[in-house]
């Protein structure tokens, strides 16, 4: 009895032994990873020029954090600087409180002070890291997080190495100076990258009639991107090499944490693989080329080619510049150069989705079908590249639960590209404009972008599933590009607590206006963050000014404006063909309704005589610009006015003005822009005669 209990004992040791090495073997102990974050200034130089830029721990880009899935990080966040900043953790899954916006999560991280961020990884992937304060992202406050999977691997590695890669944009100039810029309505950025749309361009590349037909609808000229960058950086350089020998399977991991700049990628030999988008494991896509968003991140599988170095070229979307990722070894092979996007051929938006709830179902043998297909590589060769949402296939299924409630909201993107004002359903950020959902509910957002520009999309706190022809296989992601004119729908469980945003990734498109909170509407709010959260729409106000000094004449006008109201002062003085001097100064608000009206109210000072005006603002067919107004003396003026880009830089412009009192006068004239803040303007006016001079904007 005793032996046989013994045996018993024995043999259930070694079963328990057995079972517990096992878990050793495939289960990786909880750890607490720790970093030390330093924000501070740092000066750098691109362009023969000396910038000041703000880094982490003294690098551009900010270094990699790693962690394992199902550690503890602890992540201390020092602000070196002279103001305030913050971290947002990218695509991370976290509580509300460390998820780093200013305002919406938590104050920002002052001048001096330091923040500790305490989170549990809940997930693997490439994701990454920045500052959600003003425009420090701009500056170089963006780095990766690369998180490896719990389950240890018990297979050959399917990788030999793996490598990270930022991708990202600079320019000289101050952000908050390119913000005011684009406030102004400037036309500077374009014309310096040559893709300002002219009447020589469009007869070179066969656009007349699409000009025309933009014009006709009160359309701006389009951009692709706003910016004229000064270089695109690939780990904080212009390139960037990654040893590797022939034959080897390299997983790189691809960051774009650019503020304005979508990126066209494109591998030397045609061969790649995307196997993860957003940190999401997908079916492996054999791809040519694909357009990657701001803020997505692309996991690729490249295998390395038998002899040369091979290049990675991330090509601007605009096709302003390029940078270069080397992979291999021995003499350099370029990927091929990439045609700039015609502006008058503008490609048609992506078909919109039909799928409704859960309703669109695809079985297994169908979805292992099609896997199989995307396989293959895209060969043709096609003259601008898109995103390869459609393509992409989850591994598992996706599909939301069916016993929550399902609701669907409508956001469309807008704007006035004029005015620089971006908003979501016609209205920038504001405390009043706050999107409520509840727990327990499938949201679906139908994304319509009304504006000619692209916008990345951006959830905080939630995955979201992007629906495409894959059904229940729906890729998931937390940034989705909505293309010009376009429409993209995406939809999510409610299962989260308190305030998260969501905006559009372009930097400067945020900042003017097109972003919301999505606010849980059984939870209440952190008492500290609403004595403070109305900083967070905050409508900032920007100066600008511009003048005409000519040989007969001078004319101009100083703006104070922000989104809805513009003070203005507008002056006309001549001494030309005039018995003495005649002058006009027009002081006056205005009240924004939309990018086509303006109410005015204001007075009028002209040669000694004042009176009071109120009237209109309206744009016209083919961008016409009328003003009709009233004086307090019962008389009308209506004036008209229009511009045409002869050449990237020669403005033809043309003003017609008649008012009851004075009847008629016009001008006509040539400007010539040749910096930023200078030119040279030749202009005819009906009562002042023919001069010449210079044009100064600030």
């Amino acid at each position: 009895m005793f032996r046989f209990n013994n045996h018993l004992w024995l043999m259930h040791f070694l079963i328990t032994a057995a079972v517990c090495f096992g878990i050793i073997q495939n289960t990786s102990f909880a750890r607490t990873v720790e970093y030390d974050l330093t924000i501070d200034y740092k000066t750098v130089r691109f362009n023969a020029i000396n910038t000041q830029a703000m880094t982490v721990n003294g690098t551009l880009p900010a270094p990699t954090l790693y962690f394992q899935e199902g550690d503890t990080a602890h992540i201390l966040v020092t602000n070196n600087m002279d103001v305030a900043t913050s971290i947002h953790w990218h695509g991370i899954l976290l509580p509300n409180h460390q998820d780093g916006v200013p305002y919406v999560n938590h104050p920002p991280i002052q001048a001096g002070d330091s923040h500790l961020f305490t989170f549990t990884i809940k997930q693997s992937g490439t994701y990454w890291y920045h500052s959600h304060t003003g425009l420090q992202e701009q500056r170089g406050v963006y780095g990766a997080i690369v998180i490896s999977p719990k389950q240890a691997q018990t297979v050959p590695a399917p990788f030999d190495q793996e490598a990270t890669v930022v991708l990202s944009d600079w320019i000289n100039e101050n952000p908050d100076e390119v913000l005011r810029t684009l406030k102004s309505g400037s036309d500077y950025y374009s014309i310096k990258k040559g893709s300002q749309q002219n009447l020589l361009s469009a007869i070179q590349q066969d656009g007349l009639a699409y000009a025309f037909k933009q014009a006709l609808q009160r359309m701006p000229a389009m951009d692709i991107s706003d910016i004229a960058y000064d270089k695109f950086l690939a780990n904080g350089q212009p390139e960037t090499i990654i040893s590797a020998k022939p034959g080897e399977i390299l997983k790189l991991r691809l960051v774009n944490a650019s503020t304005a700049t979508y990126y066209t990628l494109q591998f030397a030999n045609n061969a790649m693989e995307i196997i993860a988008a957003d940190g999401m494991d997908v079916e492996p896509l054999a791809i040519n080329h694909f357009l990657m968003a701001i803020a997505e991140t692309y996991t690729l599988r490249i295998k390395v080619p038998a002899q040369g170095l091979f290049e990675l070229r991330a090509t601007a979307q605009d096709g302003s510049g390029y940078s270069s990722i080397w992979i291999g070894s021995g003499a350099r092979v370029a990927a091929p150069d990439r045609e700039k996007p015609n502006p008058y051929q503008m490609s048609m938006p992506m078909p919109k989705a039909t799928h409704k709830g859960n309703m669109a179902h695809h079985n297994a043998g169908m979805h292992h079908k099609m896997a199989h297909h995307k396989m293959k590589p895209d060969m043709h060769e096609n003259k601008t590249s898109t995103t390869p949402y459609q393509q992409l296939v989850a591994i598992t299924s996706t599909t939301l639960p069916i016993a929550n409630t399902h609701r669907e909201i409508q956001l469309d993107l807008t704007g006035d590209m004029e005015r620089y004002i971006w908003s979501i359903n016609n209205e920038i950020l504001s405390a009043d404009n706050v999107i409520k959902i509840k727990r327990g509910e499938n949201i679906r957002f139908v994304l319509n972008n009304k504006t000619m520009m692209h916008h990345p999309m951006h959830l905080h706190g939630h995955f979201f599933r992007v629906i495409n022809d894959q059904g229940d296989y729906s890729p998931l992601k937390h940034t989705i590009d909505v293309p010009p004119m376009g429409q993209q729908i995406i939809e999510f469980e409610a299962n989260k607590a308190q305030d998260w945003f969501f905006h559009c990734h372009i930097l400067y498109h945020s900042k003017s206006g097109m972003a919301r909170v999505i606010s849980y509407a059984e939870d209440s709010i952190d008492q500290e963050l609403v004595s403070i959260r109305h900083k967070l729409y905050s409508d900032e106000g920007f100066f600008y000014a511009t003048g005409s000094f000519l040989s007969q004449m001078t004319e101009g006008s100083a703006v104070y404006s922000n989104s809805k109201n513009t003070l203005q002062t507008e002056w006309q003085v001549g001494w030309q063909n005039v018995p003495s001097t005649e002058y006009e100064f027009n002081v006056t608000y205005e009240r924004y309704v939309n990018r086509l009206l303006s109410g005015i109210l204001g007075v009028r000072l002209e040669n000694n005589i004042e009176r009071g005006i109120f009237g209109f603002r309206y744009l016209l067919p083919l961008n016409i610009e009328s003003e009709w107004r009233v004086d307090t003396a019962g008389e009308l003026r209506v004036s008209l006015g229009n511009s045409i880009q002869l050449t990237t830089n020669i403005n033809l412009f043309a003003d017609f003005e008649y008012d009851t009192e004075s009847q008629e006068e016009w001008s006509v004239g040539l400007n010539y822009l040749f910096t930023k803040n200078a030119g040279i303007v030749t202009q005819y006016h009906s009562d002042f005669g023919m001069g010449a001079g210079i044009k100064i904007t600030y």
